[in-house]
């Protein structure tokens, strides 16, 4: 069954034409709120500092919105044909508990409407690398969000693609896609499967698919999860910024493989970096990797994961 889903990423001046949908636009001024020429779209800022002086949105769009975003105790959502858009915000003290929370709403609210498969989620959150009673915040939030899911009885077959990332401002982001048929997982034969990463990087491993596939009318769409400098389940190359780019590279390529050999050319990329001072080097080596088939690219500030890792690249396939 195909899904009718599209993105891009859209300049700032032409979004208020484009379609019903969800964006997200990094702008330094966090919230979530109705936007668009008519209120039809989902408008999300995490907190991103952008690296761009205009930055564009990342548009999602689904055919003609059934129901206008609306937004009840910090939860937003919309209905636009086979999909769901969703987006929590809410404050990020006691991590772990906020997490179990958001994720416990946001699949009741899927559940409830009829699209209880989620396709890909994102998670925004201040100060990722600070403890929190005995924990890093983001060991916090993957204990918090693995206990979600088990309760929910999420199989770990049918995680969503996902991206974690520490932003400059406080307060928890969560947003997601979801359909009434699931997507397909796609996992990395580089890399061990996020969910079955030794108990050393968390009580409760990271809840997430390292891609997902799904089918469209204008053909197969691959949602790439946040990807870094692992290999196994080890962090390569530290302080390399150029190892740990071509690294990611590397498991990008190989998840374009694992997704099938139909799949289109990238989409777009969004980049997060640790040090903003790293853009030109890595910018230089998209250009070098993809040549002519360099995609469009949001570039914005971020705390990875991991400490030692500088850089961290999604993207979709369509």
């Amino acid at each position: 069954m195909t899904i009718d889903l599209d993105t891009r990423l859209t300049p700032a001046d032409t979004a208020s034409a484009e379609p019903a949908g969800l964006s997200l636009r990094p702008a330094n001024d966090p919230g979530i709120r109705c936007a668009g020429a008519n209120g039809t779209t989902l408008a999300i800022d995490p907190g991103l500092a952008s690296l761009d002086p205009a930055p564009p949105e990342e548009r999602w769009f689904a055919g003609a919105a059934s129901s206008a975003p609306s937004g009840e105790g910090g939860l937003y959502r919309m209905v636009c044909g086979d999909v769901l858009f969703l987006a929590r915000e809410g404050p990020d003290d006691d991590l772990r508990e906020r997490t179990r929370d958001v994720y416990r709403d946001l699949v009741a609210a899927c559940r409830e409407a009829g699209y209880p498969y989620l396709l890909r989620m994102w998670n925004f959150f201040g100060r990722i690398h600070e403890p929190e009673q005995g924990l890093e915040r983001y060991q916090a939030f993957c204990t918090g969000r693995a206990e979600a899911l088990e309760a929910l009885e999420i199989p770990l077959g049918g995680m969503p693609a996902a991206t974690a990332i520490g932003s400059d401002h406080a307060g928890l982001f969560v947003h997601a896609i979801a359909a009434r048929e699931p997507g397909a997982p796609v996992e990395n034969p580089r890399q061990v499967s996020a969910y079955h990463y030794p108990e050393r990087y968390s009580p409760k491993s990271p809840s997430f698919a390292r891609a997902t596939r799904i089918e469209t009318p204008r053909g197969p769409m691959l949602l790439i999860s946040g990807t870094a400098s692992i290999t196994g389940h080890e962090s390569r190359h530290p302080g390399d910024i150029a190892a740990q780019t071509r690294e990611t590279l590397a498991n990008l390529d190989t998840l374009h493989a694992e997704g099938g050999t139909d799949l289109p050319g990238l989409r777009w990329l969004r980049v997060y970096l640790r040090h903003p001072e790293h853009r030109d080097t890595v910018e230089a080596i998209l250009r070098e990797h993809y040549g002519e088939r360099t995609p469009p690219v949001q570039w914005v500030r971020g705390d990875v994961c991991r400490q030692e890792l500088l850089i961290e690249i999604e993207g979709v396939h369509a």
